[in-house]
Parts: structure tokens; C-alpha cells; sequence
């Protein structure tokens, strides 16, 4: 039987629960009331201990009662047991809560922090953003109603890939309140993301070699630019580039997160900063490690040695593009923002001949369709490299050398032009009435121009000098022999020189 005591002006009530246990409850100021509390917690362990009632039911039942924000913040715990970074949870939790905030109404503009707000700014934001949550429960979270709130964000200019990052989160709460015992079933099942294909906003494009030289000169001459110095933001960007880190991750890279004893010298981003939850090390190019290594020395241990703000990379390296002449966005509707960094060097590395199996360790992917997605070559490196391809067309057929058995002055006439003739016509044997021996009749084409007399290349001379084509039998050999018995190799010209096989002498034609 129920015990009551009283604590000030509220009475308190004792019970035994289903399981056995004696367990003290809050009641009201009212002792009737509390009475009528405690009747029904007795109750309800009876027919829990009768197998009338589940306990789960119950346990769904109390987490109902209790307001959303509880069950965010608990959802929040477990993303940082699973070993989710600082920024990831705190991101998905704010836009969880800005997806319930509309849902009960609230306009996306009111809970959307201003991405230029003051630090100042941001309690009146939270104490804003939390009266709206106060009154939200879990049954709230339906698939309609979730839709609408993220058509409403939508609709306030929200890109299609951010509102497909608000309904991962959403989705990921729902299942985590349903699999943890909160919800008997999931709430979002039906929730559908966005095509981001449709929404060019945030395509990015990568810079040729020479922009990026220019946008490196204009950083490091340039002024400073919230405590980052010129120098050091040129720095940043070279270190973007040369290893692919992130904007968070280069935050994060301290004088100790250097080895400069290794060969060679690497940089570590720990595992709590990295968006895989995995440590990264990155090898340094020789020429950045030795500029790296004098600001590293001259920075305090554990202080970042690039003083970035949070989220402002952008706006950083839009103001050293302007003063590169390189604009931001291009007349393609394509953006270079500090993320383009990393694409830059999954893009270069690619161009370099890496290959896709190592570019995307580098780049640290999961999969090798992630790192085609940043890969990204200029309209221009593809039309070079389409340039670039050997030509496939079919060239036009040399005619042979016609010969035919005889006497040496018609071997020599089957080489050299006639005097004032034009140099491509040689004498055709057939002009002549000589019949083609059967020892050259496998080795020498019979077709002409019509005209009596063979087409020969305009360079076409003895092998020696001007020696005649026909000469004692050839002691050379060539690199590659034919079916035919025949020799082909090259002249000290660099031209073609077809060697054929006869009784005794060989017949040499240049060939371009």
C-alpha cells in the first residue's frame, strides 16, 4: 500500500513497482489528488504483473508526455557515443530542432541562424528557437508535416543539397526514436530528399595552373583579412590544395600535428576533427613542407597555426580572387569557393596520371564514385586532350617501285626521276615493253597513275648518297621483317626504307 510524506507544499507518494522495487513519485499540492496518483501506479503494476498491460507501452507512453527537446538532446548523446565529432552532432541537432520549429509553425526566416549574426546575437536566437520547441512532442513529427516544413525551407531560398543534409538529420532522429523504444514504429518513413543536380547554385569549378598561381601571388601580397596575414592565407590554400584537408580540418592542424622528422614530412588531423571519424595523414610536398615548417616554429604548441574563423573560408578566398581577376562565379553559373580547394586536388592529381584507386585513398572516400564527383576537368583540358589523340585516318596507298628484270640502266630509271619530269613520277617498266620478271612479279603492285609511270614520294633516293637503288646484295638487317621476306626499317632522314629481297641485289625506297 501507498506511503505519502510532504515536502513543502507538494506531497509525495511511495509504491511498489511491477518489478518489485519501492519507488517515490512526485504528487501535487492536493493529498486527495496525490492519493488518486498512487492508486493508479499500484494499479498499473498489477496488471503488468498480471500480463495485462506492456511494460514498453507504458515506457512509449511516458516518453510521449515529455517534450521534444528532451529526445533531441538524448538523440545527441548517442550520435557522440557512436563517435560523431563536436561540429557534426551540433549540426544535426540545430537542424532537427529547426525542422520541429516549423513544423509547429514558426517561419524558417525566425529559426534560421543569420550567417552574419554577432556572437552578442545568439542567446536571443536559442531562447527564441527553444519557445517554439517547448510545446512540440514526438507525435508531432509526421511525414506530411515534415515535408511541408522542408517545401518551407525551400521555399526561403535553402539549396536543394542542404535540404537533403535537414532530412538526413530528421530522418536519423526518427529512426533513432523509434529503435530506441520511444516511437512503436518509424515516423518518416515516406519522407522524400531533392534531385541536387536540379540546383546549380553550388556546382563548383576547378582553375587552370596559371589562375592558380595568380590567386597564390594575389593571397600572399594581399592584406590581412581577420588575422590571417597574406602570407598565410596564401599558405592555407596551397596546403588545401596540395592535400585535400577541409576547411574544418585545416582549422584544426596545430604545431604538433606536424612530423617533420618523417621522409617525407607528414601532417595528422586527428580523428575527432576528420569528417570519417577516422585520423588523417597527409604527405607534404617537398616545396610546402620548407615554407610550412618556419610558421609551425613560430606558433604557440596547441594553438591553430591558421587563425580561421568559423565558416567564413568563403568570403576569404572570394576577396584574393578579386584581387587574382578571377571571378567567384563564372558565366557557366559554376563557383570556386574554399571547397573547390579540395576538388582542385582530387582534379590535379587525376591530370597527373594518379591512379583512381590511390586519388581516392588521398581524398579519403568511401567510394570510387565520391571521388569522380570531385574530380573536375576544364572545359579546356578536355578539348586538349581530345587534340591529343593519335589520328586514326586511313592514309593514302604508296605505290611500290615498279621493276623488272633487265639491265642495270632500267634498275637505276626505276629509282631516279627523269630529267624534268615531275620528281613523283618514276618510269613505269610496263612504258617500256619489258615484261616484269617472275622474281619481282610477288614483290612489285602493277597498278599506276594511268599515265605509264608509278606515284613515288617526293624524297624518295638511294639509301647511299646517290647511289643507284640497285646495289650488291645488302649486308644490313632491319628491326622488323615481314611475311613477305621483305626488311622494313628507317633512314638517317627519319624516313621509311622498305628493303626487298632479291637474287643477288635489294631494291631501297624511301617512304614519308
Amino acid at each position: 500500500m501507498a506511503s505519502y510524506r510532504k515536502r513543502g507544499k507538494v506531497w509525495y507518494y511511495r509504491f511498489i513497482d511491477a518489478d518489485g522495487i519501492k519507488r517515490e513519485a512526485k504528487g501535487c499540492t492536493d493529498k486527495r489528488a496525490t492519493e488518486e496518483l498512487a492508486r493508479a501506479a499500484e494499479s498499473e503494476a498489477a496488471k503488468i504483473k498480471a500480463g495485462l498491460i506492456d511494460p514498453s507501452d507504458l515506457a512509449r507512453k511516458d516518453h510521449a508526455s515529455r517534450p521534444i527537446g528532451e529526445h533531441i538532446e538524448a538523440w545527441g548523446e548517442t550520435l557522440s557515443a557512436k563517435g560523431g565529432t563536436a561540429e557534426h552532432v551540433a549540426l544535426s541537432v540545430n537542424r532537427v530542432r529547426r525542422i520541429v520549429a516549423i513544423v509547429r509553425g514558426a517561419a524558417p526566416s525566425e529559426v534560421e541562424r543569420p550567417r552574419a549574426a554577432k556572437f552578442a546575437d545568439l542567446p536571443a536566437y536559442e531562447a527564441r528557437l527553444a519557445e517554439w520547441l517547448a510545446p512540440a512532442r514526438l507525435a508531432d513529427l509526421t511525414t506530411d508535416r515534415v515535408q511541408r516544413a522542408l517545401a518551407a525551407l525551400r521555399e526561403s531560398g535553402l539549396s536543394l543539397g542542404s535540404l537533403n543534409h535537414y532530412k538526413t538529420a530528421v530522418r536519423s532522429f526518427g529512426k533513432w526514436a523509434w529503435r530506441s523504444g520511444r516511437l512503436a514504429s518509424d515516423p518518416l518513413t515516406g519522407l522524400a530528399g531533392y534531385n541536387a543536380k536540379e540546383d546549380r547554385r553550388h556546382d563548383r569549378r576547378t582553375l587552370g595552373t596559371d589562375e592558380l598561381r595568380r590567386l597564390i601571388e594575389a593571397a600572399h601580397h594581399g592584406p590581412t583579412w581577420r588575422k590571417m596575414t597574406g602570407p598565410n592565407r596564401a599558405l592555407l590554400y596551397r596546403l588545401a590544395i596540395g592535400t585535400g584537408l577541409r576547411y574544418s580540418e585545416l582549422r584544426s592542424v596545430r604545431p604538433e600535428s606536424f612530423d617533420w622528422t618523417a621522409d617525407p614530412a607528414v601532417v595528422k588531423v586527428e580523428a575527432a576533427y576528420t569528417k570519417n571519424g577516422e585520423a588523417a595523414l597527409m604527405v607534404l610536398p617537398d616545396d610546402l613542407a620548407s615554407d610550412l615548417r618556419p610558421l609551425a616554429a613560430s606558433t604557440p604548441p596547441g594553438e591553430p597555426i591558421f587563425p580561421l574563423t568559423d565558416d567564413r573560408g568563403a568570403a576569404m578566398l572570394r576577396r584574393d580572387l578579386d584581387a587574382a581577376g578571377i571571378p567567384y562565379r563564372d558565366a557557366g553559373g559554376l563557383v570556386f569557393d574554399f571547397h573547390a580547394l579540395r576538388c582542385q586536388a582530387a582534379t590535379l592529381l587525376d591530370a597527373a596520371g594518379v591512379s583512381p584507386r590511390v586519388v581516392q585513398r588521398i581524398m579519403r572516400h568511401s567510394t570510387p564514385g565520391l571521388t569522380d564527383r570531385y574530380t573536375r576537368p576544364r572545359a579546356v583540358d578536355m578539348q586538349e586532350a581530345a587534340l591529343s589523340m593519335p589520328s586514326l585516318r586511313a592514309t593514302e596507298p604508296v605505290p611500290s617501285v615498279q621493276a623488272a628484270t633487265g639491265t642495270d640502266d632500267l634498275a637505276h630509271r626505276l629509282a631516279v626521276s627523269e630529267e624534268g619530269k615531275n620528281p613523283r613520277e618514276a618510269v613505269n617498266p610496263r612504258s617500256e615493253g619489258q615484261p616484269i620478271s617472275k622474281v619481282f612479279a610477288h614483290h612489285l603492285p602493277t597498278g599506276g597513275d594511268g599515265s605509264g609511270r608509278t606515284l613515288s614520294p617526293p624524297d624518295a633516293t638511294a639509301s647511299s648518297g646517290e647511289r643507284s637503288s640497285v646495289e650488291p646484295k645488302s649486308l644490313e638487317r632491319r628491326d622488323l621483317t615481314h611475311s613477305d621476306g621483305g626488311r622494313r626499317g628507317r633512314d638517317g632522314m627519319g624516313r621509311g626504307r622498305v628493303e626487298l629481297p632479291t637474287h643477288g641485289f635489294s631494291i631501297r625506297c624511301s617512304t614519308s
